[in-house]
């Protein structure tokens, strides 16, 4: 409750007036000697006693009406809540931030434009001394709580819609500890949003319920209808000059109407080529591109096309990387040793010793020698009889792998259980078991190895103490020779190790002196070869992991496709990039990946917006909802005062004057008879 007027509350000193004036004029009974009765008129008691009755309550009526006329006059207001009063008010903005609020209103304003100006018409509720601290809904970073509102203000004019997604579960416990941080004991949650469905929580966010705490909605609504490209199938394998580049893509209506747009393949900032599209409503349309990589390196593009409404989901960015061949290290254990384990398979896959005639080239390397940077110019390393890796190799490997590359392992006499025991990947540790000493012949190929049964005769093979595979169920086997696996693919992260029961050389088999060996491996390194660059795709506001080429850097620099550079610290020889709210291109040249393609939640591009039962149950403690079509300054002083009891209070009294009015006839017409 609320006194607009305290000056007005002097007149409930007339509210006994009433009452005073009856007691001072009633007429008392008094006892009167008359000699005859017989002159009067005798009159029934109950009239009386309505008469009486119709006198109190001509007494309530006239008291009532004084009270609620000062009342009136006093502005009383009734208060949704309980601020201390002469106490100092903070402020919470959560601003949503994420991609959908780019989407068009009307006079070509964005709903994150609005929900930027309703929160500066918030910041000009505040009095001097209150404070206000703004926090984004997808995660970045806002300004924590400051009574100076002008920096609040610069930070609202540098801010930028993002590709992401974000948390209203997050973004309200870090409003709510920001408040609590201040001390302050009015404290209010301000949420401007066009609160999109796929944010929608499962069950209402916990809120402290805290005395002083309120909670508002600015909800923000706009046209459902919007194009975007969700995915591009890009191939993992690795792309050659002069060699057809296949890009296909997918273009979603989200929208209720069919619309037509145009697509176009963007490499560097030349457009190559450009097509007319026609989607169905609520559906999906696909396509394809092909581009012929002129030169070998690094090439960067996107898939863009037309449309009004979200402009960050038009373009699908992409990048790879163009290779003059396949490029295979051989890396061998042991520096010292005499025996080359690596003889036969040489001579499969590049006879003539670096020409690479059939389309691979084959390097060696060693072991102890291995660095990030030789990992990252080959698609696959190989392994022939490796001794149990160490935990520094094993640590190696596994980034290269978790980073899309390709680590292909031949058995022999020094593998065994103990081969993967330093990975922490548990499925690579049960890999490898003991030697088999019974013998076996032929061998079937399977999955995407399946075509090589029709081109090679492998019952001429012999095996001899192979060593057992044990494939997790997430591998998959590309080989076995009745019953037993033989050659196994185990996922690792974005790349994938290929286990072999075998040798390649002799002690296992007849195979490396027959014509099949070569024929086989070539088809094997083909299938094994991963181009690490084309999995270098993440969604806006994903941290990202860069590994350093050189073990001595300390500091990593990236640059971002619209000029904008940043460094980052280097740590056990990575360094985490976390600026990633734009889509587009980041480029780090002595990292891998060396580019990094950065695009919007696909999500975010479905329009659709809660329910209002849904923003009701937003939050454990009541929200109210603010219009955004008003002045939002007006809407928060008005429920801060609370209601307006002063014209609820004036119809009361219009009905207590006119109850008085009859009332007050009739008592008097009944006196005058």
């Amino acid at each position: 409750m609320h006194v607009g007027h305290p000056l007005f509350l002097w007149g409930l000193l007339a509210v006994p007036l009433p009452i005073l004036l009856h007691l001072f004029f009633r007429r008392r009974r008094a006892n009167i000697e008359f000699s005859t009765l017989q002159f009067f008129q005798q009159q029934k008691r109950y009239l009386a006693h309505r008469r009486r009755v119709r006198e109190w309550l001509l007494l309530l009526v006239r008291t009532l009406s004084i009270l609620v006329l000062t009342l009136a006059l006093a502005g009383i207001t009734l208060q949704r809540f309980s601020p201390a009063l002469a106490a100092r008010t903070a402020v919470a903005i959560v601003l949503d931030d994420t991609l959908s609020m780019d989407r068009k209103l009307g006079a070509g304003m964005t709903a994150f434009a609005l929900a930027a100006q309703k929160a500066d018409e918030i910041l000009n509720t505040l009095s001097e001394g209150d404070a206000a601290a703004l926090t984004l809904v997808s995660g970045r970073t806002g300004i924590a709580l400051t009574r100076k509102r002008q920096a609040v203000r610069r930070v609202l004019e540098e801010l930028r819609v993002t590709g992401a997604s974000g948390s209203f579960a997050a973004a309200l416990q870090r409003a709510q500890q920001d408040l609590t941080a201040g001390g302050i004991q009015n404290r209010e949650i301000y949420v401007i949003s066009d609160f999109q469905s796929n944010q929608a929580p499962s069950a209402p966010i916990e809120l402290e319920q805290t005395k002083g705490l309120r909670l508002y909605l600015v909800p923000l609504s706009g046209p459902s209808d919007n194009l975007s490209i969700p995915r591009l199938a890009l191939s993992t394998r690795p792309q050659m000059v002069n060699k057809p580049l296949v890009i296909p893509y997918e273009i979603a209506n989200h929208g209720e109407h069919s619309r037509d747009t145009e697509v176009s393949l963007v490499i560097g900032t030349e457009t190559i080529r450009s097509d007319a599209l026609h989607i169905p409503a609520s559906d999906r349309a696909t396509g394809r591109f092909e581009y012929v990589p002129p030169h070998a390196g690094v090439v960067n593009g996107a898939v863009r096309i037309a449309d009004s409404s979200l402009a960050l989901d038009n373009t699908h960015w992409f990048t790879l990387n163009v290779s003059e061949n396949i490029r295979a290290l051989l890396i061998e254990a042991d520096l010292l040793s005499r025996v080359r384990p690596f003889h036969f398979l040489s001579l499969a896959l590049d006879p003539s010793g670096g020409q690479a005639v059939n389309g691979i080239l084959a390097e060696q390397g060693f072991l102890n020698e291995l660095q990030p940077r030789e990992l990252e110019r080959h698609h696959v390393a190989v392994f022939a009889n490796p001794p149990p890796f160490n935990a520094q190799a094993a640590v190696l490997l596994t980034r290269y792998l978790e980073g899309g590359g390709s680590v292909l392992v031949f058995a022999g006499g020094d593998v065994g259980p103990d081969t993967f025991a330093a990975f922490q990947n548990e499925a690579l540790r049960k890999l490898f078991g003991a030697r088999d000493p019974s013998s076996r012949t032929d061998m079937t190929f399977k999955d995407a190895l399946a075509g090589l049964n029709d081109l090679l005769q492998m019952d001429l093979v012999t095996w001899q103490r192979l060593n057992t595979l044990s494939p997790a169920p997430s591998a998959t086997v590309l080989a076995e020779c009745r019953g037993m696996p033989m050659i196994v693919e185990q996922p690792v992260g974005a790349g994938r190790l290929i286990a072999c029961a075998f040798s390649v050389r002799r002690d296992t088999s007849n195979w490396p002196e027959l014509k099949s060996f070569p024929i086989a491996m070539i088809h094997l390194m083909t299938h094994a070869a991963h181009e690490s660059q084309q999995h270098a795709n993440i969604a806006c506001g994903q941290t990202v992991r860069l590994t350093a080429l050189d073990a001595d850097d300390t500091v990593l620099a990236c640059s971002y496709h619209d000029g904008a550079q940043v460094e980052r610290p280097v740590q056990d020889g990575a360094a985490s990039l976390s600026e990633t709210w734009q889509p587009g291109i980041i480029t780090a040249e002595r990292a891998t990946p060396r580019s990094l393609a950065v695009n919007t939640v696909a999500s975010e591009s479905e329009l659709a917006c809660w329910s209002s039962g849904k923003l009701s149950a937003l939050a454990s403690i009541k929200a109210h909802v603010l219009k955004a079509d008003a002045a939002i300054d007006t809407q928060i002083r008005a429920a801060r005062r609370g209601s307006d009891l002063s014209g609820i209070l004036l119809v009361l009294l219009l009905f207590l004057l006119t109850a008085e009015a009859l009332l007050g006839n009739a008592y008097l017409s009944n006196r005058r008879s």
